[in-house]
């Protein structure tokens, strides 16, 4: 049969081992044969020796500590040794673990308790052990039983401290008939040997004393009241006076006599506990917590009023009364279970729990004390229920997740996708495998026209904790794009996560393609005709001026009226079909735009030269209206562009400034330059665009509400500016307005310059009317 091995001896090492009777010698190194001979010194101490490691969980008990506690081996390992023990400083010495931690070594008195409940006072000596590297491994204990000498030392102090005592009680008398009274010289010395004029009596209670010694008197009782001398420092000192009347043969009281005794000492300590008790109270009662303390008899001891409150009770019914009888609604409960189960552990039991006959969820802490229970609680009923509701709007939610009515994924801001539903995968060919596989980065399937938009939306969410939607495209598994609409929120500020949803616009932009395809069908029919009325127009004109020219003769009044009406009529009829051609065109080179049909000459060219004619142009349609041009100093602007297009850019841009504002406010258009990139402005007078208009300006379809053509129009699809963003930035150029209500607004675009090796550098020619 094995020798048993103690918890210090290392795994698997054995000094010797018995088997068929027969002893086997195993040669051991020496560092395990110290430490055998170590753990058999431990077991042979007389001490309780106990071994922990650095969190006290216990690790080693020897049998000197079975005795003394009461616990076997097993029963200890790996419990918390202060929990266990219940380990309490003795008075004098509250810092023991802090010295021990900060010197590795600490001795001193504890008190403990057994297993049976007993209280034991220890002698204890605690030393932290150490590795090679200097880290703390374990701390071994060493206690020695002295309750059996610190009570012969009580016992003995008691004895010295009555024997003190003695010398501070006097003797008193009372001459009744003669009205004289003597007090022996030991109440003088405990009070200092004051003189007597340098005394104060008065009593704590004149009208009782009176009483006290009239009964004394009448009924032969002792006589018991307490008188306060005041020193010439205003110090008070309490005497305790004892005493009984003295009868002659008649039974009539002649004297009274007794004895004194200073009680100062004991006084102050009551009046410092009841002080104590006192601020306790102040600190109980102004708990938002309903906190109470239970005797060994389930009897309410203390109720604080929040707690009282809660049972519905007044304190002072409550006091003494019998928890399970004042409040029989918790019989039965999981309180009733968790406050026996506490008492029986000595071990303090958290829980949360609805207390039926209210509804309401409370959060309880049971705490054993030597005296019996404390009980703290609290009602959480609006939290729980906000737990509640968050629990059930997460199962909405991942419901809603997981019915794959669109894309949902849990990434953070680098790109990893920790969580993605069935719908995204599927939108993007991905499988599970590849999600586990942690091939999922949304950074890697974004086209890099789109890494401005993902920066912006990861701004945002750092800033505001939300991105709003936005439309991208991602790379499927296959390099196809897919088109999305996509906004998140974020989950962890401490680890920046982003919940976002997804839905796939592939169908919706195929719906868009058809759309544009049929709107671009629709403008060539529509233009067939309006080009067909806009020739016959034109040449009734002709018609009209060849007569008026070949018949120079006068013509009757009638005539003349009627020819100059109807040329009057024909101009009008042209106007209105070159607006409609004009929206007829907007509308196609949308539509072409929308399907990436629009196709770009691109080619070197001035682009000073496409400002000027376009201008010219614009000057002699307008007539009186007045249009200012300002150039640089430098006669020539490379840049590589489709000079129709970029003048059909300008074009717009005039038209809109003419069209909102009044006819004698001038339109300014300027041409400026950097190094890299030339800038046309345009600058009107006109009612100007708000804040928000200024943010949709640009959208198609977009109309500002407070927009008023000056020029009576009336047609506006609202596709002008937005056909002159995409085919400024077709040129890889750049669109932008500044407006203020009331004051105007300048609209610019830029392009880059071409870059000829020999280039003339030109100041840059700015007008100081306009607002950048």
């Amino acid at each position: 049969m094995e020798k048993e091995k103690s918890s210090l001896t290392p795994e698997g090492i054995m000094v010797k081992s018995y088997q068929n009777k027969q002893m086997r010698t195993y040669t051991a190194p020496p560092q395990q044969i110290e430490e055998q001979l170590l753990t058999e010194l431990i077991e042979m101490s007389h001490d309780a020796m106990i071994i922990c490691d650095s969190q006290q969980h216990i690790q080693s008990w020897n049998h000197s500590a079975e005795r003394l506690y009461g616990w076997t081996s097993q029963e200890a390992m790996g419990r918390i040794y202060h929990e266990l023990l219940q380990t309490r400083p003795s008075e004098g010495d509250q810092d023991s673990l802090f010295r021990l931690l900060k010197e590795d070594h600490w001795e001193g008195e504890l008190v403990q308790t057994s297993r049976n409940g007993t209280s034991i006072i220890i002698k204890s000596s605690q030393t932290i052990l150490k590795n090679q590297k200097g880290h703390p491994m374990h701390i071994l204990i060493a206690n020695q039983d002295i309750t059996d000498k610190k009570q012969m030392e009580q016992r003995l102090q008691d004895q010295f401290l009555l024997t003190a005592k003695a010398k501070e009680i006097g003797f008193w008398a009372w001459d009744i008939a003669n009205v004289q009274s003597t007090i022996e010289t030991q109440i003088l010395a405990a009070l200092n040997n004051m003189a007597q004029e340098e005394q104060s009596l008065y009593l704590a209670d004149q009208i009782a004393n009176q009483h006290a010694i009239q009964r004394a008197l009448q009924t032969g009782e002792n006589y018991f009241d307490e008188y306060v001398f005041v020193d010439k420092n205003q110090r008070e000192h309490w005497i305790e006076v004892q005493g009984r009347a003295v009868y002659d043969e008649h039974k009539k009281p002649t004297r009274m006599i007794g004895m004194a005794i200073d009680v100062s000492r004991q006084r102050q300590k009551e009046n410092q506990l009841n002080e104590s008790n006192h601020r306790l109270h102040t600190i109980l009662e102004s708990l938002r917590d309903a906190f109470f303390l239970l005797d060994h008899n389930w009897c309410f001891n203390y109720v604080n009023q929040q707690a009282a409150t809660f049972i519905h009770q007044p304190m002072e019914e409550l006091l003494g009364q019998n928890i399970w009888e004042a409040v029989p609604a918790l019989k039965g409960t999981i309180f009733e279970e968790k406050a026996y189960e506490a008492v029986r552990s000595r071990h303090s039991i958290q829980f949360g729990a609805i207390f039926e006959p209210t509804q309401h969820w409370y959060d309880v802490h049971l705490h054993p004390i030597p005296e019996g229970l404390s009980v703290t609680y609290n009602d959480v009923t609006p939290y729980k229920r906000t737990e509640i509701a968050l629990r059930a709007s997460e199962h909405k939610f991942k419901t809603l997740i997981d019915a794959n009515i669109m894309g949902f994924t849990l990434a953070d801001l680098d790109g990893k996708i920790y969580e993605a539903n069935d719908e995204l995968l599927k939108m993007l060919d991905y499988t599970r495998e590849d999600l586990a596989n942690g091939k999922l980065n949304w950074q890697d399937f974004t086209p890099m026209d789109y890494k401005e938009i993902d920066r912006q939306a990861v701004e945002d969410l750092l800033n505001t904790g939300v991105f709003t939607p936005v439309e991208k495209e991602y790379y499927n598994k296959h390099g196809q794009r897919v088109p999305v609409l996509m906004a998140g929120v974020m989950v962890n500020n401490e680890r920046p996560l982003c919940a976002a949803i997804i839905v796939d616009l592939t169908s919706q932009k195929e719906l868009e393609k058809q759309k544009e395809t049929f709107m671009s069908i629709v403008g060539h029919e529509l233009r067939t005709p309006l080009t067909a009325i806009n020739g016959s127009m034109q040449l009734a004109q002709r018609r009209i001026q060849r007569f008026l020219h070949n018949r120079p003769e006068t013509l009757p009044p009638d005539v003349e009226i009627m020819i100059n009406k109807l040329g009057k009529l024909l101009e009008q009829s042209l106007r209105q079909t070159r607006v409609q051609n004009r929206l007829i065109n907007d509308m196609l080179d949308a539509s072409r735009l929308a399907i990436d049909k629009l196709e770009l000459a691109m080619q070197p060219c001035d682009l000073i030269n496409v400002v000027k004619e376009t201008v010219e142009d614009i000057r002699y349609a307008e007539g009186n209206h007045p249009i200012y041009l300002i150039l640089p100093e430098q006669t020539q602007l490379q840049v590589t562009a489709d000079s129709d297009r970029i003048s059909q850019v300008v074009a717009n841009y005039i038209t809109n400034a003419l069209k909102y504002s009044n006819p004698d406010t001038p339109v300014t258009i300027e041409v400026t330059k950097d190094e890299n990139e030339a800038r046309v402005w345009v600058q009107d007078q006109g009612q100007g665009l708000s804040e928000e208009a200024q943010k949709h300006i640009w959208d198609r379809y977009y109309r500002a509400a407070n927009a008023k053509d000056k020029k009576g129009h009336g047609v506006n699809l609202g596709l002008g500016l937005h056909i002159c963003q995409i085919l400024i930035q077709r040129h890889n150029g750049q669109v932008g307005v500044i407006s203020q209500e009331n004051k105007g607004s300048s609209f610019w675009f830029s392009l880059p310059l071409k870059q000829p090796d020999t280039l003339e550098v030109a100041p840059v020619s700015t007008h100081p009317g306009l607002q950048r």
